[in-house]
């Protein structure tokens, strides 16, 4: 027996032609038949939502930060120890940006899609760690100069799907979730992923 109708399940176009192809196409609909439509297309809907999921349910809770003021040096040992590759940055309890390992790649003369040996071997050697001759290394340059801000957030409640597209228009990899102005966790491309096997999802 078909479920009641939720009046708060949101239905789109998709769903309505969706709807229409089951039954056959583009009718001169008689009652009956609106009827039947309108309870395969919320079928459609409701087939199509139950495959995505908010952002609290697959982001991490316990997100490493650093602040504006830190070095990158702390913040790539900050990075290290959380085996994490990005580090929302976060002052008087707001995020304001996010810092990848890209930007210390960057601040160190090497190319992003550098591996961790290059990145090794530039940090063992205290000549080659100063970009262009710059005096200012890594233990002297802050966060904030390195940042990318302002950060692009989702909240709690934020589809996957929308987090998803997020990362993909903006090529990046990972979203700071935050609610009130207070920062829940971090959701990356890797926690969609994981979260959408077996299912067809964007990323």
């Amino acid at each position: 027996m078909p479920h009641a109708p939720n009046p708060d399940l949101p239905m789109d176009v998709a769903d309505v032609l969706a709807a229409m192809r089951q039954i056959g196409g583009y009718l001169d609909v008689a009652p009956d038949q609106a009827l039947d439509l309108y309870r395969l297309a919320y079928a459609h809907a409701a087939a199509r939502l139950a495959q995505d999921v908010p952002v609290a349910a697959i982001m991490t809770p316990d997100v490493t930060t650093v602040s504006p003021d830190d070095t990158v040096r702390d913040a790539a040992t900050a990075m290290a120890r959380a085996g994490v590759s990005g580090l929302p940055v976060v002052a008087d309890g707001a995020v304001v940006g996010v810092l990848s390992i890209k930007d210390v790649l960057r601040l160190l003369g090497l190319p992003p899609q550098s591996g961790p040996a290059a990145l090794a071997a530039r940090l063992l050697d205290p000549e080659t760690c100063r970009p262009d001759g710059d005096p200012a290394a890594l233990g002297h340059t802050p966060v904030a100069k390195l940042m990318t801000s302002p950060a692009v957030t989702v909240t709690p409640d934020t589809p996957r799907s929308e987090a998803a597209r997020l990362m993909a228009a903006g090529r990046i990899n990972r979203l700071p979730v935050v609610e009130n102005g207070i920062l829940r966790g971090i959701v990356s491309r890797a926690d969609v992923v994981r979260s959408c096997r077996g299912l067809e999802c964007p990323l």
